[in-house]
């Protein structure tokens, strides 16, 4: 590969970063407890720009449910600005798994806002727990979290 073309592929990596961030956090065998709170933290320093948020949650054959509940708050230093109910379902009314997967795991990906608005630049902190009656939450595999800026 010559010089100008590792500079181009540089550059598109580093411009195509800022652009969007991605997280995730594993869950240790396969569970998630009710005080397993998952904390994404964020620094936004465009408020001009609105901004999509995206969630990805990862299952095994063994969790039990049609749905997930999940409770998000949004923190701005030391206040929380936002609490979010939010229900996605992972099977069909018969069963049948949605999201794609191999083997024994299915990965599921779900829009939380297409177009927030941030009032302050600075770093925002996203807390994640599972609102489901079973404690612990069995099959879980993996929770995941994307923020990227609209154009």
């Amino acid at each position: 590969m010559d010089i100008s073309r590792l500079y181009i592929f540089l550059l598109f990596f580093v411009i195509s970063c800022t652009q969007k961030t991605t997280f995730s956090h594993s869950l240790s065998k396969d569970q998630w407890n009710y005080n397993d709170r998952i904390i994404f933290t964020h620094n936004i320093d465009d408020i001009e720009n609105t901004y999509r948020m995206s969630l990805f949650f990862r299952n095994t054959m063994n969790y039990s449910f049609q749905n997930i509940y999940l409770l998000i708050e949004t923190h701005f230093e030391d206040q929380i600005i936002s609490v979010d109910t939010l229900q996605y379902l992972i099977t069909d009314k018969y069963g049948r798994w949605y999201g794609r997967g191999f083997g024994n795991t299915r990965d599921n990906y779900f829009m939380f806002e297409e177009n927030k608005k941030f009032n302050l630049s600075g770093e925002y902190r996203f807390k994640l727990e599972h609102g489901m009656r079973q404690n612990p939450l069995k099959g879980v595999n993996k929770i995941g979290f994307k923020i990227e800026k609209n154009d």
